[in-house]
């Protein structure tokens, strides 16, 4: 009896809820981890996401996602605040998303599992503890698409002169700076050309520039004073970037003082090669008479020894071409040619 008597006095009792059982610091293990948690905070989540562009708000900035389920994680794990006296083995986050369909001030609650490991000074048990923190997902537009939307633009890109290859190559060009921003707010059909309204002033020097080298013509910028920034003390302007499409293409073949030149690149000047010479050179279409060469036809080759001829596309007579220099040739091979007064010139 006595024994049992001093047995039972001599456990360690929780001084919280009297079990005979001390975990740390007087405490069971149940009033201990209630007392001192391996998370102790969580920090509200609000999450701004942008349904037009799929970015999502975060440190001061707008960054794009695949998967919401990404997002949630990414954030929430910023926002844990854990015991300092515990050490963490790991943590687990699953969001549980309910189905929904995205769209303007679209509210989402997200309940968000989350399972913590981690042991205790002096203990080599780990303590498992799990957690369900609430999330929040409001859908709105983000400052850029909210000005895409509102039919907003920095200036407009006026196209002129130019053919369709040009236009549908400016409008899906500019289409694939969506993820920067950047938008087509108004498609205009003007007089010998197109207006293409741009949400944003410097992609539209930029776009100009691009089809400036790949389609040749020419460029003019200028500015228009929109609105004044009163808190930065400075004016607000709108550019329009014009573009004129040259008449040249790369192939054509140039009849410049009865000489003739083959095109092999366009942009503000054109470069060209003389068939003759073989030379290539730089000019201005518009400080030269340029015009463009008769057709180019196609024949064939209808000798090759001792020297080569080919059919003249007019008389259909054999004739030797003024600039064979030292190239090779099949019978019947099939050839590109030019007649420029009577004379025959390959331009392949």
């Amino acid at each position: 009896y006595l024994y049992n008597y001093y047995f039972y006095y001599s456990m360690e009792i929780c001084t919280e809820c009297g079990k005979k059982e001390v975990f740390l610091d007087g405490l069971c293990k149940k009033c201990y981890l209630n007392k001192n948690p391996l998370l102790i905070s969580f920090k509200p989540v609000k999450i701004l996401v942008c349904f037009f562009c799929r970015k999502y708000f975060s440190n001061g900035k707008w960054t794009g996602f695949r998967k919401l389920e990404d997002v949630v994680k990414d954030i929430v794990q910023k926002r844990l605040v854990f015991n300092d006296d515990a050490k963490i083995s790991s943590f687990k986050l699953r969001p549980v998303i309910p189905k929904y369909k995205d769209g303007p001030n679209v509210k989402v609650d997200i309940q968000t599992e989350i399972t913590v490991f981690g042991t205790y000074p002096g203990k080599k048990t780990v303590v498992k503890e799990e957690y369900v923190l609430p999330v929040k997902v409001i859908f709105i537009l983000c400052p850029k698409c909210s000005r895409h939307k509102s039919g907003y633009f920095e200036g407009i890109l006026q196209l002129r002169n130019v053919d369709d290859e040009v236009v549908e190559y400016a409008v899906a060009e500019a289409k694939k700076q969506n993820q920067r921003g950047i938008f087509i707010t108004k498609q205009l059909k003007v007089r010998n050309g197109f207006d293409i309204y741009l949400t944003k002033r410097g992609y539209i020097h930029e776009l100009g520039r691009e089809l400036l080298n790949k389609f040749g013509g020419e460029t003019k910028a200028s500015k228009k004073l929109f609105s004044r920034d009163k808190l930065r003390s400075r004016d607000i302007y709108r550019v329009n970037v014009l573009f004129r499409q040259s008449k040249f293409k790369k192939g054509d073949i140039l009849n410049i003082d009865n000489e003739l030149f083959k095109v092999k690149r366009i942009d503000r000047h054109l470069t060209v090669v003389n068939i003759k010479t073989g030379k290539k050179t730089s000019i201005m279409p518009k400080h030269l008479k340029v015009k463009a060469a008769e057709e180019v036809k196609e024949t064939i080759v209808s000798l090759v020894f001792p020297h080569v001829e080919v059919l003249d596309p007019e008389t259909f007579q054999s004739v030797k071409p003024e600039n064979i220099k030292n190239r090779k040739f099949k019978i019947n091979q099939k050839v590109r040619v030019v007649v420029l007064e009577g004379r025959v010139w390959l331009v392949d």
